[in-house]
């Protein structure tokens, strides 16, 4: 909550969406009409669609080969935040995944796999190594 507020903050903002709709000159863009008619969200949030051409066009813009869109970064959340040890049941709520996802839980089977595979080098060692004296007497 508090780099959200920090976000709105250096945005020159106290509330609403993080991510907005700006114009070609980086201005907040005024409400989206159609024959006199608002549409759109009200509070200016970016659509899906808003969202993921920007994430293609800075991944074009950084070189990134593949397929990138907005569901990159959903589930690049859920991974994340799944190898940081958080709850599974927490991300999928956070995510807007329902309860029993098989997509959810299929991610977090990916990022468990490698995270405990033993070629990561990330799990405990338990018991002690041999000392010298016994590794050169099993030579």
């Amino acid at each position: 909550m508090r780099a959200y507020r920090a976000a709105l903050t250096a945005a020159g903002r106290t509330e609403g969406p993080l991510f907005v709709r700006v114009d070609r000159w980086d201005r907040l863009a005024p409400p989206i009409t159609r024959r006199g008619r608002a549409i759109g969200d009200p509070a200016g949030r970016m659509t899906a669609e808003a969202a993921a051409e920007v994430i293609e066009r800075l991944a074009d813009a950084a070189g990134l080969v593949g397929a990138w869109s907005g569901h990159s970064l959903r589930r690049g959340f859920a991974t994340a935040a799944r190898a940081a040890g958080h709850d599974p049941l927490e991300i999928a709520r956070a995510g807007g995944w329902v309860d029993g996802s098989r997509v959810l839980a299929q991610y977090m089977a990916d990022i468990d796999r490698v995270k405990n595979s033993p070629l990561v080098g990330n799990r405990p060692v338990t018991g002690r190594p041999p000392s010298p004296a016994q590794s050169s007497r099993d030579d």
